[in-house]
């Protein structure tokens, strides 16, 4: 089996899964310069009231790799976006400081859904995917998660819109399940951490457009998770 795996290895070279660069290594799945690129310093950025909390700074190499997870469901691509998020996480905890004299926080994660045309067309939610993946991969965690957002409204695809489009595209895009209303509030005590997550936040029209559909029933989120996120957003 070992010797079938070292024939197959020269024939087909593993390769970086944003630059398609061949590896040296098979024990990694990307290669040194874009790991330098996605494994910088987390951001912490603003979109209106709500910060953001994003893992890594959006480049064209985790573009590449969002687009591998997101449009070709890649699990190697899906796992460095929830190291992003984990790094996102590990900074929010830390700026929303908790009691020190309390357990560990309870997290509260409330994922952007996707269109539901476009999880058809993929077969599969990407958001959904993700958020499981990052649970899954930190047990240590008290997370819960609430699928609780829904779309109101027909909203389009956003890739080629301005920011003024976009704000008008999400305005009033997302409500809140009838059947999670109940569930929502027993979660808020000093010791729970809420926050929305979302794969990239660029204009943060859709993470502000989930934020008023929660404040609206009286939740205040402590911010958005991102595997990464833009500086800005002037388009």
């Amino acid at each position: 089996m070992l010797f079938l795996k070292g024939i197959f290895s020269l024939i087909f070279p593993a390769r970086c899964i944003s630059c398609l660069s061949e590896l040296s290594s098979s024990a990694s799945n990307i290669c040194l310069q874009c790991k330098r690129i996605v494994g910088t310093e987390t951001l912490i950025t603003n979109r209106g009231p709500l910060k953001i909390f994003a893992g890594s700074k959006y480049s064209q190499a985790t573009s590449r790799i969002i687009l591998g997870a997101k449009e070709g469901n890649q699990t190697l691509a899906r796992n460095v976006l929830v190291e992003c998020l984990e790094r996102a996480l590990a900074r929010a905890i830390k700026q929303n400081s908790i009691d020190s004299n309390l357990p560990s926080p309870n997290i509260v994660i409330i994922p952007i859904p996707s269109r539901k045309a476009a999880d058809r067309a993929r077969g599969y939610a990407h958001i959904d995917l993700l958020v499981a993946q990052f649970v899954i991969e930190n047990p240590q965690i008290n997370f819960r998660i609430l699928d609780c957002l829904f779309h109101a409204k027909k909203i389009v695809d956003q890739s080629t819109l301005n920011i003024g489009e976009r704000e008008l595209n999400m305005r009033g895009a997302f409500a809140i399940g009838k059947r999670f209303e109940n569930e929502i509030f027993p979660t808020l005590n000093p010791n729970t951490l809420i926050f929305i997550v979302d794969d990239l936040v660029t204009t943060g029209s859709t993470v502000q457009a989930a934020n008023r559909a929660l404040n609206h029933l009286g939740i205040r989120v402590n911010g958005v998770l991102a595997s990464c996120a833009t500086d800005r957003f002037s388009q």
